[in-house]
């Protein structure tokens, strides 16, 4: 970067810290001591964040604190009872989002997730409810069960590929749902886009990573520039970005106006322009707010179901006591003669609480999306200020030994109450996981404060996307351990498999290592998959 930049820049940051470090009577909250002119950008970790965040909260004994960023000012919570303070008692003033220029370069800005909070962003989410709430999802199960079945049958034919063949399972299930698509191949055109996408914006997530969101200036500089690694980065993956976004819903588009369209999600809203919108001036925004949407629903949907079913493998196969409880029950209630269905699922609550558990041992997002407060507030005696980017580290809150003992511990049980179902009075990891605040309506105050189960299945019906996940991921779990007994493995060098809990990425996190070692557990289970998947009528690879 040219001298003059490098200037321009130290001016504009020095002008910054002015502003933000003026004398108000209330302090900061503590953090470690800003650079002249950068403030804490050099101690801003890029690598498993939340873990240098969790040690912040300790070394300074504050569930905030405070990081001095030039243009803006940064705030990790670190506490359950903090984020329910901020997040959901004054929502009215947490509920924003920053504006990340490097995910406008990106093409990023249509997902709704990080929309500021607005009427475009309220009506994205209406649409997105409208069709993934609680009375609807059932709808889907049949698409799952399917997909599941076919996993199996993939698992039992290659479970050296475990990893590539749960992706290509919640792929199929999430593609089949939106866009009416049968994918038989991870090598699939829309499934590369969305996966180098994805990847980009991982990349691009962590705050403080890039300068360009410090000073969006630097957009316009040309990205043969030395420096401008934001710029190279948005030029690489932003016909990704919006490939995964336009290319299915325009391939379904043209379906449905041939009138070859598969039944989908993505289908069905066409037809709702159509009928509604057609040849008048709302079309447009309706059609660009479907778009959108389905995006979504695929791209996020499909790496963080991903995640969460293969970090469930690697529990299975870390903690076995857990397995064979699981495979246990599952023996009583399904029998020899036939796979698990959902209306098994819902008679075992083990399942589920592995499914909850599994999001709190390893959450998918370990410091959910940062919000932003929308004028100055004090907490705890501590100077909030305007615009400053709260982040919630979702991870520290889900190892806090007083909501979970022995946080380290992989136990289901602490999720299931003396009658043998669900607890309703242990903080449920689902809805952490989801997020905070007037988005996700306030929901976790009264789960807090143990809340009739009734009032908390109507509250859990609110949070848009997170059924089918759950759905998906209950079915996964109750089918793959009925038919396969899960050991680490070997490699392919024929070493043992060395398991651990370690987290890889950022925004959205992966398991660094994941068990490869599925074995029938009876030469009848694998028949019983077999007549499964010989009902369908397709046929779909599965990765060599």
């Amino acid at each position: 970067m040219g001298i003059l930049t490098l200037g321009l820049i130290c001016i504009i940051l020095g002008l910054c810290l002015a502003r933000y470090s003026r004398r108000t009577k209330h302090p900061l909250p503590p953090g470690p001591k800003p650079w002249p002119l950068i403030g804490n950008v050099l101690d801003m970790p890029t690598i498993r964040p939340w873990e240098k965040y969790a040690e912040w909260c300790k070394e300074y004994r504050s569930d905030l604190v405070f990081l001095q960023l030039p243009m803006q000012p940064v705030i990790i919570v670190g506490s359950f009872t903090a984020c329910i303070d901020l997040f959901e008692k004054r929502s009215q003033l947490y509920s924003d989002r920053i504006s990340s220029v490097l995910f406008n370069m990106m093409g990023c800005d249509y997902h709704f997730s990080i929309m500021r909070y607005t009427p475009w962003w309220r009506a994205h989410r209406r649409k997105f409810h409208q069709h993934f709430h609680s009375t609807v999802v059932p709808m889907y199960q049949p698409v799952q069960l399917q997909q599941t079945r076919m996993f199996l049958s993939w698992i039992v034919k290659s479970p050296e590929n475990s990893r590539k063949l749960i992706r290509q399972l919640i792929t199929a299930v999430i593609f089949k749902i939106t866009y009416g698509k049968q994918i038989t191949s991870m090598d699939d055109e829309y499934v590369t886009l969305a996966q180098i996408g994805v990847e980009g914006i991982g990349e691009a997530c962590i705050p403080g990573a890039y300068f360009v969101d410090l000073l969006p200036i630097l957009r316009y500089i040309p990205s043969w520039v030395p420096g401008t690694a934001a710029k190279k980065l948005a030029e690489k993956y932003r016909p990704y970005v919006m490939g995964t976004r336009d290319k299915p819903y325009d391939e379904v588009k043209k379906a449905v106006e041939n009138g070859t369209a598969s039944p989908s999600w993505a289908a069905t809203l066409v037809e709702e322009i159509r009928t509604n919108f057609g040849n008048t001036e709302a079309e447009e925004f309706n059609e660009l707010i479907a778009r959108n949407v389905a995006g979504v629903a695929y791209a996020a949907g499909a790496d963080t179901t991903s995640s969460s079913s293969l970090s469930l493998l690697l529990a299975m196969a870390m903690f076995p006591e857990v397995q064979k409880k699981a495979q246990a029950e599952l023996d009583r209630v399904v029998g020899p003669d036939r796979l698990p269905d959902f209306e098994d699922v819902e008679r075992i609550p083990y399942i589920k609480a592995i499914v909850m558990e599994t999001l709190r041992w390893m959450p998918v997002a370990p410091f959910a999306i940062p919000h932003a407060v929308l004028t100055d507030d004090v907490y705890e005696g501590y100077h909030i200020p305007k615009g400053s980017l709260l982040i919630p580290n979702v991870w520290a809150m889900f190892r806090n030994p007083d909501d979970y003992p022995e946080p380290e511990q992989f136990k289901p049980e602490r999720f299931i109450g003396k009658d043998g179902n669900i607890n309703p009075d242990v903080l449920d990891p689902i809805n952490v996981a989801f997020g905070f605040g007037r988005r996700q309506v306030s929901s976790l105050i009264l789960l807090r404060y143990f809340v009739p189960v009734l009032v908390y299945c109507a509250l859990f019906r609110l949070c848009p996307g997170r059924h089918l996940a759950v759905n998906t991921l209950c079915i996964y779990a109750a089918s793959t351990l009925y038919a396969f007994d899960i050991t680490p493995g070997v490699d392919a060098d024929g070493n043992p498999v060395v398991l651990s809990n370690e987290q890889l990425g950022a925004l959205i996190t992966m398991p660094r290592t994941v068990p490869c070692g599925l074995t029938p557990r009876t030469e009848t289970t694998v028949c019983l998959i077999q007549e499964a998947v010989a009902e369908y009528d397709y046929v779909s690879e599965s990765p060599e």
